[in-house]
């Protein structure tokens, strides 16, 4: 059996979660506190979010030995990590599970603080500040046009090893937080392209300042014809969490 790790993260100091040399990265520090407490071993982890990308619901695996009470790994891991990585779960996979490919559905939201007033310390760190003006009709109908199944190929950064581009969108909607302040856009996929999320919001917000949904409609009609250049910025962008039952669909 291997350990299973539900792990949170402010991603604003880390260069992404996948292991880089010379790079400070999420399973890095994983892995390197995992195995001094614990002896040899690697981390797996379920979504390989870019530098900058926060994570509330991420899950890792330890391939290593657990010669501690799992009962006590999150207590002592938590007291060893630094303050932007914890460990809110521990439990038991089966060797064979895989972290990336088990996973049935992901959930990600993503942040804009609207208008010109400061975001206060606390909420600077998780929103993207935009003060052009935004219509939220058109926002709310490119929500709905995502929805479905589409090839994506548009919407996908170069870099990507996905063997194939189309995702089933099972949740696609905006809505307000803090009376107005932060437009929240929620997400839930089949799995997600390198930069999806983060280019179908850039895409929607220009469609929103433009009052035009064209763009969007082109880029999800005619996926091999074009290529979306708006990448939101990675700061707005939380892994919500992964589900590895009967994806939840809406």
């Amino acid at each position: 059996m291997y350990l299973r790790l539900l792990v949170s993260y402010d991603g604003t100091d880390f260069a992404g979660f996948q292991k880089q040399a010379r790079q400070r990265t999420v399973q890095g520090e994983l892995e390197r506190h995992l195995q001094h407490l614990l002896g040899p071993g690697k981390v797996l982890g379920a979504s390989r979010t870019d530098a900058g990308v926060h994570a509330l619901g991420q899950i890792v695996v330890w391939t290593g030995l657990v010669p501690v009470p799992q009962d006590k790994v999150a207590k002592v891991l938590n007291r060893r990590l630094p303050p932007d990585i914890a460990v809110r779960e521990v439990g038991w996979v089966p060797e064979t599970f895989r972290p990336i490919q088990d996973a049935q559905a992901k959930y990600y939201s993503y942040r804009l603080w609207r208008g010109k007033s400061v975001p206060w310390p606390g909420t600077a760190r998780y929103v993207t500040v935009t003060e052009s003006s935004l219509s939220w009709a058109i926002l709310t109908q490119a929500a709905r046009a995502i929805r479905g199944r589409h090839d994506f190929v548009a919407f996908r950064s170069e870099g990507s090893s996905a063997k194939t581009t189309t995702r089933h969108v099972f949740v696609s909607r905006w809505v307000m937080e803090d009376e107005g302040r932060i437009w929240r856009y929620d997400i839930a996929a089949d799995g997600f392209l390198y930069h999806m999320v983060r280019r179908l919001v850039g895409t929607m917000i220009f469609c929103a300042q433009m009052r035009d949904l064209s763009l969007l409609h082109e880029g999800l009609q005619n996926p091999q014809g074009v290529k979306m250049g708006f990448v939101a910025p990675a700061k707005g962008l939380l892994l919500e969490r992964i589900d590895y039952g009967d994806a939840w669909h809406e």
